[in-house]
């Protein structure tokens, strides 16, 4: 947890501030949609304010401990998307500083009232008000009323159809999308489609109009997808080769013309066939399980416990294999793919997910 209370007009205590914050955190959790009491009593334990009372246009009047008074203009939403407080955002007047009460604020809702200069207080207490000389701000609390799962089960693994229609979207960014036609594409029902749009919509990671879907900002969505993905196990086969890497990804760039073996260069070994910007000492491939004997056995390979320079990564649904390319002759994981992969190597592998989340997806 991170808490924040500063004044040029009162010097407050740490004991004082943690004390404040267990109230607030005590005082809001028992309710599920936020109201004007919350602010009421958020604003009377804050230790600079001696009193805090709201009027029946929502003007909560804060009165400072030495004598001074500020105003500010109390919105209730009863949902903390993004979409949603833009929208709120963009009718308010610009006479009075604003402070959105919600169940819940997301980290880009957050950033979306600091940039707008308008505050927050959510059900956790969680909040940040800027305005005079008053300055609040406490983050990290956790939020039961967040609907946290709803955006996990669009990103995992078991999501199969969603994680289509996501790599169909972001393959190019600069496409609007029916929804009808981009359920032919996926191969899913209209029905499927909407509850992903749904939840992109209201996180403003996507456009809707009239002429349809597109996609506005990429790379939150990207970043959200690979925390949910690498926290995900599969199955990894470590081996080691006597030969020099490039010599290892020249074989299994013969091995299906020879072999009738699929393997999609991925993860350094992808990457830098798009965006040559790191060193790497291993080789990561996504394969089959089916023909994962046969390929070590093409290869030549030995099975480890470690010191590993080729990594078999073994495909947990045939979407991974989504757009593959083939590039400087070897067959590679489409962008999308080995971004994802990528972000959960050690060892420069967000510096090279971020290469290409900047020069292949989001071009």
């Amino acid at each position: 947890m991170v808490l924040n209370v500063k004044s040029n007009l009162h010097l407050v205590a740490f004991t004082d501030i943690i004390g404040f914050t267990k109230i607030v955190k005590r005082g809001v959790k028992m309710k599920q949609v936020p109201s004007l009491n919350i602010f009421r009593k958020f604003g009377s334990e804050l230790p600079i304010i001696s009193e805090c009372t709201v009027d029946s246009d929502r003007i909560a009047i804060l009165k400072l401990r030495n004598d001074d008074e500020i105003k500010m203009k109390l919105v209730i939403s009863n949902e903390g998307y993004p979409k949603r407080i833009k929208e709120i955002i963009s009718g308010m007047a610009s006479d009075m500083y604003s402070v959105i009460l919600a169940p819940y604020i997301t980290e880009q809702t957050a950033e979306i009232c600091k940039k707008a200069d308008v505050g927050f207080l959510d059900l956790a207490g969680n909040c940040y008000i800027a305005y005079k000389s008053i300055y609040v701000e406490i983050k990290g609390n956790k939020n039961e009323n967040k609907p946290g799962r709803a955006i996990k089960s669009v990103y995992e693994r078991s999501s199969v159809v969603s994680s289509v229609i996501l790599r169909i979207l972001l393959e190019n960014i600069n496409r609007t999308w029916r929804l009808k036609e981009l359920a032919q594409e996926a191969g899913c029902s209209i029905g499927q489609v909407s509850k992903v749009k749904d939840f992109l919509v209201n996180q403003a990671y996507v456009n809707q109009s009239s002429d349809g879907i597109s996609v506005i900002n990429p790379k939150s969505i990207m970043y959200d997808w690979a925390k949910v993905y690498s926290d995900s196990a599969e199955e990894r086969i470590q081996c080691y080769s006597m030969l020099e890497l490039s010599d290892i990804e020249e074989r299994i760039s013969k091995m299906k013309a020879e072999a009738g073996i699929e393997c999609l260069l991925t993860g350094f070994s992808g990457g830098v066939r798009y965006q040559p910007v790191v060193r790497y000492q291993k080789v990561h491939a996504l394969i089959d399980a089916d023909n994962l004997d046969d390929a070590i056995k093409y290869l030549e390979l030995k099975r480890v416990d470690s010191g590993a320079n080729v990594i078999f990564i073994v495909k947990y649904n045939n979407c991974v294999g989504m757009n593959s390319r083939i590039v400087k002759n070897s067959s590679v994981s489409s962008p999308i793919q080995v971004f994802l992969d990528c972000m959960s190597l050690k060892g420069r592998g967000e510096e090279m997910a971020e290469a290409i989340l900047n020069k292949e997806i989001c071009k």
